[in-house]
């Protein structure tokens, strides 16, 4: 069987950044691409069930997997290594390099841990790397093949390729008090909501000097979504580009569609999905709910509340009356919660010790407090969910839109805050948690304020509304003939006709 063009994949090794990636591999694989996939050893497992172990997965011979070496520290990424992780993946340049020139050879022999050197494969005609890899453009340059990036959002790319003129301006570092930076069809960027990481900007000044250099980049959104965004960071790439081919934008999501079965029919995404994860407590707890009377909570896998702010939280939850699904992260190792899941702490006095006194007793017949690893996309899907209090992560938002789920938004880093801006100032599918300024926590009371609004007031009502709008166009765009389809059979298409010039 001839295979197409031969890509090497190389995401970032943390969890939110393969969660782009190994859906988007399985998407080029099954349009005829080869890809040698780069993991890490703390990704291993999880990335061979998804790839090459699955059975489900009818394209997986197209795809092979390499282990790159990872410091055991860097195992889990948190707020505190995740700058030092970025500096640390640089040291995996060598081994790129002593890939890349095994790769090129005729037939030639790689670490792959995932099947025996394929002849079908042939050498790699481009890398397509995550957005905290710039350094691979180098590696790219030296093989003479392009370099082509994958970003989570199209808002967060305009910044990153506006970095280079705020620079020269001498914007940058943006002081508390600073002024509000300006990207084309977004609104004024206040400091507050800058990536948490721009007060120092030296790294995502480079990242963003080094986007000007790619082939092009794939975003994991769709362009009707984002449209004004998109079309004017294209126009300030073409006017300001110096390079005889303009790195092209091309909207290729919502990634996750590649990891859903649907059962067949004409009703609502949420309705066809199917629940692969049946047998989840989380799943059992809501079935047994109102319908559309759950909020949902989640703040992401990397994120921990200090104390005070978990005791305010659960007040403010506590009084809304609102039943509620939280699954929280709470430091430390196993035991259970009114025998409904293993959670991570030492013992129940320990995780009690997290929310207000007798919290967890009080709440117990309207809430489920969760701490293992839960299925996001089945809990989003249930019809027993009406609201999703999250961290803004663009993963989670991207589900929650396509489930047709409005959103209460409390960003807490990075791209965080300008995806509250974009579903909140601009789709209109999200409130916005508000903050006293002299303030070092959220209140309760305005936790149990934004909660009844979101649950129980006309303008959640219509929030709801508007996104279950959209949730059409995101499956619309996806579906054969779709914006996203077409957009990633340009660039699959692209691609195979470099195999071609390369002959």
């Amino acid at each position: 069987m001839i295979k197409g063009a031969h890509v090497v994949a190389f995401p970032f090794p943390a969890g939110g950044h393969l969660a782009r990636f190994i859906p988007f591999a399985k998407s080029l694989a099954r349009n005829g691409l080869t890809i040698t996939f780069v993991t890490t050893i703390p990704h291993l497992a999880n990335t061979r069930r998804a790839l090459v172990e699955n059975n489900s997965f009818e394209a997986r011979e197209n795809i092979r997997l390499v282990c790159f070496d990872l410091p055991a520290e860097y195992a889990e990424v948190n707020r505190k290594n995740f700058i030092a992780m970025i500096q640390v993946t640089n040291n995996m340049r060598d081994q790129l390099c002593e890939l890349m020139t095994a790769l090129m050879k005729p037939n030639g022999v790689t670490s792959d841990i995932s099947q025996s050197s394929d002849s079908r494969f042939g050498p790699p005609v481009c890398i397509i790397s995550d957005m905290f890899l710039a350094w691979t453009q180098d590696v790219a340059d030296e093989f003479k093949i392009p370099r082509y990036c994958l970003f989570p959002t199209p808002h967060l790319l305009s910044l990153l390729y506006s970095l280079r003129d705020f620079n020269a301006q001498g914007l940058l570092p943006v002081p508390a008090d600073g002024k509000s930076l300006e990207i084309p069809c977004f609104p004024p960027i206040v400091p507050s909501d800058l990536p948490s990481n721009l007060p120092s900007p030296g790294l995502l000044v480079y990242e963003g000097e080094r986007l000007w250099e790619a082939a092009g980049v794939l975003v994991n959104s769709v362009y009707e979504l984002e449209s004004e965004i998109i079309d004017g960071l294209q126009e300030m790439i073409c006017k300001h580009s110096t390079r005889e081919q303009v790195p092209k934008i091309l909207a290729v999501g919502p990634f996750m569609f590649e990891n859903i079965q649907f059962c067949q029919g004409d009703q609502p995404l949420r309705q066809r999905l199917q629940f692969a994860q049946d047998n989840n407590e989380c799943l059992h707890w809501l079935s047994k709910q109102p319908e559309s009377s759950v909020l949902f909570i989640c703040f992401g896998t990397i994120s921990v509340f200090p104390m005070q702010q978990m005791h305010e939280f659960a007040s403010g939850l506590e009084a809304s009356g609102v039943r509620f699904l939280w699954v929280v992260k709470i430091p430390a190792a196993s035991s259970t919660v009114n025998g409904l899941s293993p959670i991570t702490s030492t013992d129940q006095e320990h995780l009690a010790s997290y929310f207000p006194k007798s919290f967890m007793e009080r709440t117990k017949d309207k809430g489920l407090i969760y701490t293992s690893w839960a299925p996001q996309l089945q809990i989003l899907a249930h019809p027993t969910i009406g609201g999703f209090l999250t961290h803004c992560g663009w993963n989670s938002v991207t589900e929650s839109i396509a489930m047709g789920v409005p959103m209460i938004a409390w960003p807490l880093w990075a791209d965080q805050m300008l995806n509250r801006v974009l579903c909140v100032d601009i789709l209109h599918i999200a409130l916005p948690v508000h903050k006293n300024f002299e303030d070092t926590v959220v209140r309760g009371e305005e936790v149990e304020r934004v909660i009844r609004l979101l649950m129980e007031d006309k303008r959640g009502q219509a929030m709801k509304k508007k996104v279950e709008e959209l949730s059409k166009v995101l499956e619309k765009a996806t579906g054969p003939g779709g914006s996203s389809r077409r957009n990633l059979a340009l660039f699959v298409e692209e691609v195979n006709s470099i195999r071609l010039m390369n002959k």
